[in-house]
């Protein structure tokens, strides 16, 4: 009696440390339409490789006289960019369409101006609709050696 007493108590332990149900977690979101909307510029940093020990260096007051806005409509995948110049910027024109590399999985953003120049934009982030930051980098490179990164950090608006 004291072991089938046992036993049973036994299969309850069991019965009772099974796992919970995997719930369903919902739709993923969208990295190609959590782009959408106004970004203003609010960091700039450069990273400095050309030295044994790398420095990273902020230079965002250069944009303080010269704000910068990026706007991204994802439903005509346009975008437009406000700035008195894009002098220090990784773009080349201030408005057109915008594209990504891979539509899963985006690393790069190509940029494809009204004239149809095409600017390459490296994300330094895959942004979800809930994302506050849009990062891009730049790499500088010569003599197939990088000596600089440059991050452009945008908040929503």
């Amino acid at each position: 009696m004291k072991r089938l007493g046992i036993l049973a108590f036994l299969g309850l332990a069991v019965w009772a440390c099974r796992p919970e149900p995997y719930k369903e977690i919902g739709d993923p979101y969208s990295v190609i339409s959590g782009i959408d909307g106004s970004w203003s510029l609010d960091r700039v940093e450069v990273e400095d490789r050309s030295f044994p020990q790398w420095e990273t260096r902020e230079f965002t007051d250069f944009f303080v006289d010269n704000p910068v806005e990026l706007d991204f409509n994802s439903s005509d995948n346009s975008y437009s960019i406000t700035a008195s110049s894009l002098d220090g910027l990784p773009f080349t024109s201030t408005n057109g369409t915008y594209a990504f590399d891979d539509p899963e999985y985006p690393s790069n953003l190509y940029l494809i101006s009204t004239g149809g120049d095409t600017t390459m934009v490296e994300l330094g982030n895959m942004v979800r609709s809930v994302d506050p930051l849009l990062l891009f980098q730049a790499m500088k490179s010569k003599c197939d050696a990088v000596y600089a990164r440059y991050v452009y950090t945008f908040n929503r608006k």
